[in-house]
């Protein structure tokens, strides 16, 4: 892992006003950054913004407020650079929760996944487009005989697979994952980590992997982001994190985690946390790289 930042964020802010007297404060002034070859992990309870968070970095709404800049170079607001959102959205992929909603159910698995060549208007021959089909479906562990299916013809570990060829055929300097695989079976979710894994140490792109599965996210990440109610609450490496916790709705998701162990499980403390506590408006370093909002 380099200590090059790819992309910062700075003070974002992503409000959803739905009438004159009531606005979703869905992103309320979050800061982090993800450095070169970094695995980044975002946890929180569903509904805290994490999927928002996602979408702003990407375009795909365009920030209420705040920074993100990338290489260095600011990519939204007034002073954005064009070429480099141009470079941003060839150089960033997104892989989505529900693979059956974010794959053509009338493409074939083979157009699909040559997709983004079509897209970005990539002159390339046909002869290398299916050198690197190949070589893609290969290590990401689907046959050739499925290049001929739809979506429909797949089960949903295979399609979260097309999913991840797909966004791996440009090259990707940084992927965003969001929620990979909160819809697949406990077994398939262990071997689609496990890819992941395999193809983030092969092919070094940054990874900002989101999930509410806390025990998911320690297995990948290098550091971890805690979120809440639109806020960051917490970022510390993951070990760290997972030692020794500083926030209180840290504690409590930390002693929701089960364990194979019936005997602990049993015995057990829960710390609840009371979610109408106010939060507090700025991250502040209290030991090297652990940051807490106070």
């Amino acid at each position: 892992m380099g200590e090059k930042m790819m992309i910062e964020v700075r003070d974002l802010k992503q409000y959803f006003r739905i009438n004159d007297s009531y606005t979703v404060k869905a992103v309320d002034g979050i800061s982090f950054y993800i450095r070169e070859g970094e695995v980044f992990g975002l946890v929180g309870e569903s509904g805290c913004g994490k999927s928002t968070v996602a979408r702003s970095l990407t375009g795909i709404y365009k920030p209420t407020e705040g920074e993100v800049i990338y290489d260095g170079i600011p990519v939204t607001g007034k002073g954005a650079d064009k070429a480099k959102i141009c470079s941003m959205q060839h150089e960033i992929q997104t892989i989505f929760q529900d693979s059956a909603a974010a794959l053509n159910p009338r493409m074939t698995v083979e157009k699909i996944i040559l997709e983004p060549y079509r897209i970005q208007r990539l002159k390339i021959s046909k002869e290398e487009q299916r050198k690197k089909l190949v070589e893609m479906i290969h290590n990401v562990g689907i046959s050739e005989t499925y290049l001929t299916k739809t979506p429909g013809e797949l089960s949903g570990g295979q399609r979260q697979r097309v999913s991840i060829a797909r966004a791996l055929m440009l090259n990707p300097r940084l992927i965003i994952a969001d929620e990979p695989v909160a819809s697949l079976d406990i077994s398939i979710q262990a071997q689609i980590i496990t890819l992941f894994q395999r193809l983030q140490k092969e092919e070094k792109f940054s990874f900002f992997f989101i999930a509410h599965d806390l025990s998911v996210v320690r297995f990948i990440s290098d550091r971890i982001a805690v979120m809440l109610r639109g806020k960051i609450v917490e970022i510390a490496e993951t070990e760290e994190l997972f030692s020794n916790p500083l926030h209180p709705y840290t504690k409590s998701l930390l002693s929701a985690i089960h364990v194979p162990d019936p005997i602990y499980e049993r015995n057990k403390k829960m710390i609840y946390y009371d979610t109408d506590i106010p939060l507090g408006d700025h991250l502040v370093e209290v030991s090297s790289g652990h940051f807490l909002l106070q």
